[in-house]
């Protein structure tokens, strides 16, 4: 999830799964690269298996692929998550007052454990609300996390060995960071 839009009073997360793309056209390019090297040793029978597996990547990428846009307003006291896929558009909506905090998870909405990693919400009452129907990369997890705590005005505590705040993120967060780790 990046940064769309972050001002004092509201802080936009979108995602359009751009690493799952980027994964799949380099699985396609090096299948591709590999099956030009062997029809030219004049091993021609892998081509069509190679070919098949690029349209599979595609197709896949194509059906599965979906946009979200992770919203919190201070100023209408609301959480919204948005996520179009092939199906339409489904909305989500929780009131921003009811949120603890953020973090990541492996307990799903339903507090059972799912062995998938992604960003939650976590609510005054307990419940889990991820912040993303779909696993992602763990950095982009940790900076949706991020993000959402600094908005929420909580320190990053929790945060993963090693990492490093990206150019963008300080970008949107450098007043939020100075004042948290004077």
């Amino acid at each position: 999830m990046r940064i769309a839009d972050k001002t004092e009073t509201k802080l936009v997360l979108y995602d359009d799964q751009r690493d799952k793309k980027v994964g799949l056209i380099a699985a396609s390019v090096v299948l591709a690269g590999g099956a030009l090297v062997m029809a030219w040793e004049g091993f021609w029978e892998p081509l069509a298996v190679v070919a098949a597996l690029i349209v599979a990547a595609y197709i896949y990428w194509r059906r599965t692929r979906m946009t979200s846009t992770f919203t919190l307003d201070r100023e209408a006291d609301s959480v919204d998550l948005v996520v179009t896929d092939r199906t339409g558009t489904k909305n989500w909506h929780w009131p921003l007052s009811d949120v603890e905090t953020a973090q990541i998870s492996t307990v799903g909405a339903q507090g059972t454990d799912t062995g998938t990693a992604r960003p939650n919400l976590i609510l005054k009452d307990g419940t889990r609300v991820p912040m993303r129907p779909y696993h992602a990369a763990g950095g982009q997890n940790w900076h949706a996390v991020a993000a959402v705590k600094l908005f929420l005005g909580q320190d990053l505590d929790d945060a993963p060995i090693g990492w490093i705040t990206p150019t963008a993120f300080d970008e949107f967060f450098a007043e939020e960071l100075k004042r948290h780790y004077k």
